[in-house]
Order: C-alpha cells, then structure tokens, then sequence
C-alpha cells in the first residue's frame, strides 16, 4: 500500500484537522494546569504565631530584629525559640502553633525558659512571604489544628471532576 492510497482511504490533513487536533490538544494542556494548580495553591510557607500587642524586639539564636518578618526567612522550626519583647515590657517564646508569656522574665536571652504559661495560638499567624506571597494557607490560616483543610483541597476537586464526568458526559450523549 503506498502513501497516495492511504491518503485517499482516510483524507488529507488540512485545515480543518489541524484546527481539531490544536483544540484537542489545547484541552488535554488545560486539564493539566488545573490538576496541577493545588501544587500552588496549597503551598504553606514558613510561619510562626503571631505575639500579641506591638513587637520591638525579635531574639532567635544570635540575631536580632526589630519584627518578625525580618526574622522569619530564616527560622526554622523545632531549633530553639523565637523570642520577643513587646512594647509593655513582656517576653514571649512563639513558636509554630503555641505561643507562651514569660513569668518574671531574666534579660533577653534565647534559652528555654521554664516558668511560662502556654497557650495555643488564637488565629493570629505571621507568614514568611519572601517565597510564596499568597495561597489559602495563608488567606484563611489553614495552620496547625486547620491544616487537614488544606490537604482536603486536592480530594474535592477529584471529586468535583468525577461527579462532573457523570454527569456532564452522559448530557454528551444525549
């Protein structure tokens, strides 16, 4: 069988082919992004609890700041404390989800601090936003006890994208 034949079993590619495979191949590349966009969207940068009132003073290790973002782009948790001084005269250890008031506070120093009072952090969280500017992790602080939220993302739209197979593919048919 030569290429002539085969072309005038099944046609020429022309324009009208060209056209339908772009369109196909332009849905398949739409679909991908899609799938793919929860890679971004769900990204949680680095983050501490937020210390409550007016921060003048950041101590973690040996550097000193004078806010927690300037601080942040390199804390890492579970190395030691973060330490702050508020305008009233407090010091605070924050660390990802707790934040604890120091009781009769020695100078500001990073050791572990014992005599403090703990408590979970109340919504208010400080992002690093030198990497990721913006994601609903940190739109709608899917942190700590909300963090199962975040990872509900990628699920639901599995799920949106078969009930929206069913349905819609069986309306196709009719």
């Amino acid at each position: 069988m030569t290429v002539e034949r085969i072309f005038d079993e099944i046609g020429h590619f022309k324009r009208f082919q060209a056209c339908l495979y772009f369109a196909a191949a332009f849905q398949v590349i739409a679909c991908g992004i899609h799938y793919l966009a929860s890679v971004f969207l769900v990204q949680t940068p680095n983050f501490v609890c937020g210390g409550p009132g007016n921060i003048t003073e950041v101590l973690y290790g040996n550097l000193t700041a004078s806010s927690l973002e300037d601080i942040l782009p390199i804390f890492k948790a579970g190395t030691g404390p973060l330490v702050v001084t508020t305008g009233g005269g407090e010091q605070w250890q924050l660390s990802r989800c707790q934040s604890a008031k120091r009781i009769n506070p020695q100078p500001f120093t990073d050791t572990l601090y014992t005599n403090k009072t703990v408590k979970a952090c109340e919504g208010t969280f400080v992002y690093d936003l030198t990497e990721v500017h913006q994601s609903i992790v940190t739109d709608w602080d899917l942190v700590c006890e909300k963090e199962w939220l975040a990872k509900l993302c990628q699920p639901t739209f599995m799920l949106g994208v078969l009930i929206g197979a069913l349905v819609f593919g069986d309306l196709a048919d009719r």
